[in-house]
């Protein structure tokens, strides 16, 4: 008679065999008593280490979820700080826009536009008023 290898013993101890290996295992366990003690030898060596190792861990560290809700909180945070810049730039932008068009003097009926050029070269040196400019032309604005 053939007795069951290693391997199929642990897989058996394990329930990894496939209904076809049960049927076969089993059919031999009822006649094999060296391979039934080498499983109860195995299941009984598996619990000690089991407990032992149970033993040793004494402490229980506790390990938080790992939670997304921080994540989304931040990108709407992000998201809320975004909106919030663009309209604030948008409404400095429209006051600024009525400022200028509002604060714009009124033309006057009476006001005179004077058109004038230089005699000769333009001396970028000398200052304004020493300039040889002539008036060409005096208009009033309508």
């Amino acid at each position: 008679m053939k007795h069951l290898d290693n391997l199929l013993i642990q897989r058996h101890i394990d329930n990894e065999l496939s209904e076809n290996e049960v049927k076969g295992a089993d059919a031999h366990l009822e006649n094999c008593e060296l391979c039934r003690n080498e499983i109860e030898q195995r299941k009984y060596f598996s619990e000690k280490i089991k407990s032992s190792l149970d033993s040793l861990v004494s402490d229980v560290i506790p390990v938080s979820e790992f939670v997304l809700k921080s994540q989304r909180n931040q990108k709407r945070k992000t998201l809320k700080i975004a909106i919030i810049s663009s309209l604030s730039t948008a409404c400095a932008m429209i006051l600024i826009l009525l400022v200028i068009k509002f604060s714009k003097p009124k033309t006057n009926d009476n006001e005179f536009i004077f058109d004038y050029y230089t005699i000769g070269d333009y001396d970028a040196n000398k200052p304004f008023p020493e300039q040889d400019l002539a008036v060409f032309d005096i208009y009033q604005n309508i």
